[in-house]
């Protein structure tokens, strides 16, 4: 129930403190602003988590959440490919869109294309 690293037991022991020492009288409306208090604070975060969101947003950084946020969550990830030539078609074309995306259209297919280097004969092998 808790994450913070208190029992029960601890749990119980602060709640004698405090009805020792602020009183059963006086309790309840501390705990109430004790609430009221927490409560205030986890607005504040969320605002704060929500600004902040909206500002990665416009920076352009949300993909960059995402993929931190998948690497948190290893159940995103496809442990087995369907089968190892669809794995590799899929990584060279994400390479091929990366490439795309950072540099623009890809050579043109009737550009010219460099020079195959063939192993050169003498005309003592050619006999």
């Amino acid at each position: 129930m808790f994450d913070f690293g208190v029992g029960y037991t601890e749990m119980f022991v602060i709640a004698v403190v405090a009805i020792i020492v602020i009183g059963p009288k006086d309790l309840p409306k501390v705990l109430r602003a004790l609430g009221k208090t927490v409560a205030k604070m986890r607005g504040m975060a969320r605002e704060f988590q929500g600004h902040l969101d909206s500002a990665m947003k416009d920076a352009g950084l949300d993909d960059v959440k995402k993929e931190f946020d998948n690497l948190k969550n290893p159940a995103n990830f496809t442990t087995t490919p369907a089968s190892p030539k669809k794995a590799a078609e899929d990584a060279t074309k994400k390479q091929v869109d990366d490439f795309n995306k950072l540099f623009g259209e890809a050579p043109a297919a009737d550009a010219p294309k460099p020079a195959e280097n063939k192993p050169m004969t003498t005309t003592a092998d050619a006999s």
